[in-house]
């Protein structure tokens, strides 16, 4: 990593329930608080006392109460985590979230089998953790995360879908083959770092988004969430539709 240091971070997020959903199973995690039908914004400085700030869309899966039960207990899960503060090298940390998500499997997985009627539960999960000096990516399912730079979108998270495995664009888009609720044998996560760059903006999203609205598109109106939103629901908002959206600002001159 350089010596450039991150010093404050702006963010908004809005979390929808689309045209057809009769409830929103998708659940965001925006530096400290839940998001469900609703939204959110503010500003992060990062400081010795507030050291690294983190956000995530989950998107539930398994039916009525089932999706929504699974996006709460994993974000809930990260909330805690979070909470505990991370390590100071990069190296524990990544170690930390992979230990963090194997975990959050087993959680959703054992609260299923306590009550079989969310027995088929499951969620996605992308999230980012940003420090001062790194920024981590945590992919788990199809729920995006693409990084916008210099006016270019780029996607950062690799889809965990049966459509990007074999390559087939004629293979459905919801058939993933990795959640958090997988049998443990079949589970995994991937992290990636990266180096933070004043500048450089980040988008979150569920499937409810990028299903429905191409890359060219969310490239053009990336800082305008509500006409994304609006975007998905034109053509026809079958499912629920989270955005995250975060900007690494640029040091202020002193």
């Amino acid at each position: 990593m350089s010596d450039n240091s991150v010093e404050k971070i702006s963010y908004f997020a809005i979390s929808d329930i689309g045209c057809v959903r009769k409830n929103n199973e998708d659940m965001a995690y925006v530096a400290g608080k839940l998001i469900r039908d609703g939204e959110t914004k503010g500003e992060i400085d990062l400081s010795e006392e507030n050291p690294a700030v983190a956000f995530a869309v989950a998107d539930g899966m398994g039916g009525y109460e089932g999706g929504e039960v699974a996006s709460e207990i994993v974000c809930r899960s990260f909330s805690s985590f979070i909470k505990k503060g991370l390590p100071k090298e990069d190296s524990e940390t990544i170690e930390a979230v992979k230990q963090w998500a194997v975990n959050a499997n087993n959680l959703v997985l054992e609260t299923g089998k306590l009550r079989p009627e969310l027995r088929e539960m499951g969620t996605t999960f992308v999230g980012i953790i940003i420090d001062k000096t790194s920024l981590f990516i945590i992919n788990i399912g199809d729920s995006r995360c693409y990084r916008l730079r210099n006016g270019v979108l780029k996607q950062l998270s690799t889809d965990h879908s049966e459509r990007e495995r074999t390559g087939n664009p004629e293979t459905p888009s919801n058939l993933i083959y990795n959640f958090l609720g997988n049998e443990p044998k079949d589970f995994f996560s991937d992290i990636s770092i990266y180096e933070p760059i004043a500048g450089d903006s980040y988008l979150f999203c569920s499937d409810g988004l990028s299903d429905l609205v191409s890359d060219e598109m969310i490239e053009e109106n990336f800082f305008e969430p509500y006409k994304l939103i609006e975007l998905a629901k034109n053509e026809g908002g079958r499912d629920n539709i989270t955005i995250i959206t975060i900007k690494i600002d640029e040091p202020v001159e002193t």
